[in-house]
């Protein structure tokens, strides 16, 4: 089983990375969206990897972070949530998101996951209510990019257009809340969708 990859980011494409390592062999990653933002064409980095078979093969799933890799091993146990689901679970929200949403049993935090819906996310919160507390996953840019997400909606921002400003204020090095804030506000009428202040 392969736990991890060290590489050259040989392509970033709409939900993976094509990973070159030392030895020339080039693999082909699932990484969560917020990654996806945060990382750039012929950029040396390390993913904590799961492989997941199927009839159809093996596929590779990368994370920045070991907390990251285990809360995605953690939601795949639970009936009805698969690799995709999973994935898109740590795309969509960040880990101390996820992690309040868990001890608050706040299910519409996860029903902001594109096709999750009320069932699995109490399912979610119920499986993940003991377990997500002790893969410690909170740190201070997850809390950053929270507080700077809540501060966002606050304001009138809808939640997809607000994770999308907050990503690309990542990838141009913003990581307080307020440099995260500020860079979403500057920035709020360069994209397309959603509200408007």
């Amino acid at each position: 089983m392969i736990a991890g990859l060290r590489g050259r980011v040989f392509k970033v494409g709409e939900d993976f990375v094509l990973l070159e390592t030392p030895g020339g062999v080039i693999y082909k990653v699932k990484v969560p969206n917020f990654l996806l933002s945060k990382i750039s064409k012929d950029e040396e980095i390390l993913l904590y990897t799961y492989t997941y078979f199927s009839t159809n093969g093996f596929e590779l799933y990368g994370f920045e972070r070991e907390e990251e890799l285990k809360v995605f091993e953690a939601l795949l146990e639970i009936p009805g949530i698969g690799p995709s689901m999973a994935l898109r679970v740590l795309s969509d929200l960040s880990i101390s998101e996820l992690a309040s949403a868990v001890k608050t049993g706040n299910v519409n935090i996860l029903k902001k996951v594109k096709g999750l819906g009320t069932k699995k996310a109490e399912m979610i919160i119920f499986a993940l209510k003991d377990s997500i507390f002790e893969i410690g996953v909170s740190d201070e840019e997850n809390q950053a990019i929270s507080e700077a997400l809540q501060a966002l909606v606050s304001l009138g921002l809808d939640y997809p257009k607000a994770r999308k400003l907050v990503n690309m204020a990542l990838k141009e090095g913003a990581k307080t809340t307020e440099e995260l804030v500020m860079y979403s506000l500057k920035n709020k009428d360069n994209i397309e969708g959603g509200s408007t202040l």
